[in-house]
């Protein structure tokens, strides 16, 4: 693989495009203010997750440990509005 390559010729190369998109999507949607944070904590987790997938099958250490993180901190906030919404 040429490293200055931008091409999309591996599935691994659309999955973290399609990560990447999907981070995005869920940042828009929360600074939208639109009320819908379990949206979009599970839309960034997913795409992190396609991300850490990536960055796993390249051996990407920074982008693992990037991507390890945001998978924590959406885990970690669905936890939260879990926490939030379930009954006394």
């Amino acid at each position: 693989m040429n490293a200055h390559a931008w091409n999309l010729d591996t599935p691994e190369q659309w999955l973290g495009l399609f990560g990447a998109i999907l981070i995005l999507v869920a940042y828009a949607i929360t600074v939208s203010n639109s009320g819908k944070r379990r949206l979009a904590y599970a839309i960034s987790l997913t795409g992190g997750l396609l991300l850490l997938v990536m960055a796993m099958l390249y051996h990407n250490p920074g982008l693992v440990l990037l991507e390890l993180s945001w998978v924590a901190i959406n885990v970690w906030g669905l936890w939260k509005l879990y926490r939030e919404e379930k009954p006394a």
